[in-house]
C-alpha cells in the first residue's frame, strides 16, 4: 500500500514530462505563445451566391457557415450575395456581392493552423463497458476552480471511489459517490502550474487508470490566459450575434486556449439544440478525438458527413472521413474511411491533404 503512491506520482511525472517534450501538454506560457498565433477567421453567415478558393484548390466552391478560412483564400461573391467573417481578433468583415477578395484583405493576414490541422493519430479506444473511464476532464485546460468530474456508468456498480492528485502528490484528494459526477469542492485549491490526474474506481474492483495509451490530466489556465478569455467572452456577448454564432464563436476561442472541455460542452449544447451546421459537428469531433474519447467522436463525424454531403460540401465530407477513419478500430474500414477522404480531396486539387492521407493510410499498411 505504500508503494502505490509512488507509483503513481512516477507514472503521471512520466506522462506529463514526456507530453511536454513532444509539444503536446506545454506549459500555460509557451502554450499561449504557441496557440494564439493562430488565425481562427470563420465564415458565420452567407446570403446568396458565395463560393471559396483555396490557394491549393484548382476552382472554387461553395462557401459554407462555419468553414475557417486562411489569409490566402479567396471568397467570390454574386451579384446581390453578402457574408460576414468573424476574424480573429473578433472584429466582423462585412463582404458584399459582385466581389472577389482574399480574405487577408478584411482580416488579420496570419497563417492558419487548424486547433487539429493534421494530428497524428489517436489509438483508438475500444468501448469497455465494465471501466469507469473519465469523461471529463481528460486532456484539457479548465477556468473553473471547481470542476464537474464525470465519468462512464458501469453496469452492476453501485458506488464509486473517486481521488484526484497531482504529480508531485502534494495534493491527495478522496471522496465516495453513488452517481456518475461530483463536483471538486475547491479545498484544497487547484494551481494553474500543476497538471491533475482524476481516478474513479468501481465498488467492483474497475478503476478508470486501466484506460490505456490516452493523456488524461487536466490543469487549470493560468490568470492572464483566464482575464484575456473572459475580456473576449465578454466582447464576444456585447455584439449582437444569433445563438449559434456566439456559441461556435466562443467554442472556437475556448480551444484555441486548449479549453476543451468548455469548447465541447458549448458545441454539445448545439448538437442538443439540433444545430444542422456541419462545422458545428466537425469541431466537436475533432475534439473528442483530442481528449481520446474516440467513440464518442464517431457521432458528430457521422452527422457532419451527413450535412457535408447535403450542401455538396467536398472538403467537409473529406474532414469528417478523415476523423472517422482515424478512430476507427477495424483496419479494413479505417482504410476505407480515408480512401473516401482521398477522393474528396483529389476532386478538390488539394494535392497537399491528398499526400496527408495517403501517409495515414500507409501507416494502417
Amino acid at each position: 500500500m505504500h508503494n502505490k503512491p509512488m507509483i503513481l506520482k512516477k507514472t503521471l511525472t512520466g506522462v506529463v514530462f514526456g507530453l511536454a517534450c513532444l509539444g503536446l501538454l506545454a506549459g500555460p506560457d509557451l502554450a499561449s505563445d504557441q496557440r494564439h498565433s493562430r488565425s481562427l477567421n470563420f465564415i458565420y453567415d452567407i446570403e446568396g451566391d458565395v463560393k471559396i478558393k483555396r490557394s491549393e484548390w484548382n476552382d472554387y466552391h461553395n462557401a459554407n457557415v462555419g468553414d475557417l478560412v486562411n489569409p490566402s483564400d479567396q471568397l467570390l461573391l454574386g451579384t446581390g450575395a453578402s457574408a460576414k467573417v468573424r476574424c480573429s481578433n473578433l472584429s466582423v468583415w462585412h463582404l458584399q456581392g459582385d466581389s472577389a477578395n482574399r480574405v487577408s484583405d478584411g482580416c488579420p493576414s496570419v497563417i492558419l493552423t487548424n486547433p487539429r490541422p493534421n494530428s497524428p493519430r489517436v489509438a483508438p479506444r475500444a468501448p469497455k463497458q465494465i471501466i469507469p473511464y473519465i469523461i471529463t476532464p481528460r486532456h484539457t485546460a479548465l477556468l473553473n476552480h471547481r470542476p464537474i468530474f464525470r465519468w462512464h456508468p458501469v453496469p452492476g456498480a453501485t458506488s464509486y471511489q473517486v481521488s484526484v492528485q497531482d504529480a508531485s502528490l502534494t495534493l491527495d484528494w478522496r471522496t465516495k459517490t453513488s452517481n456518475t459526477e461530483i463536483e471538486y469542492p475547491g479545498e484544497p485549491p487547484l494551481q494553474p502550474d500543476s497538471y491533475y490526474l482524476v481516478t474513479v474506481k468501481t465498488d467492483k474492483g474497475y478503476s478508470s487508470d486501466q484506460e490505456q495509451g490516452v493523456d488524461l490530466s487536466f490543469t487549470l489556465l493560468d490568470a492572464q490566459n483566464a482575464e484575456s478569455v473572459a475580456t473576449a467572452v465578454a466582447q464576444v456577448k456585447q455584439q449582437q450575434l444569433t445563438q449559434e454564432v456566439e456559441t461556435l464563436t466562443l467554442a472556437y476561442l475556448y480551444h484555441s486556449y486548449d479549453l476543451k472541455a468548455e469548447a465541447i460542452e458549448l458545441l454539445e449544447g448545439l448538437v442538443t439544440g439540433g444545430s444542422q451546421t456541419a462545422a458545428v459537428y466537425q469541431l466537436l469531433g475533432d475534439l473528442y478525438q483530442e481528449v481520446g474519447l474516440s467513440q464518442e467522436g464517431k457521432r458528430p463525424y457521422l452527422q457532419a458527413l451527413e450535412l457535408a454531403k447535403g450542401t455538396k460540401n467536398l472538403e467537409g465530407q473529406a474532414h469528417a472521413q478523415v476523423g472517422l477513419g482515424q478512430l476507427e478500430n477495424n483496419k479494413t474500414e479505417a482504410i476505407e474511411w480515408l480512401n473516401q477522404a482521398q477522393k474528396n480531396y483529389q476532386k478538390l486539387g488539394y494535392i497537399t491533404k491528398v499526400q496527408e492521407v495517403k501517409q495515414w493510410i500507409n501507416k494502417f499498411q
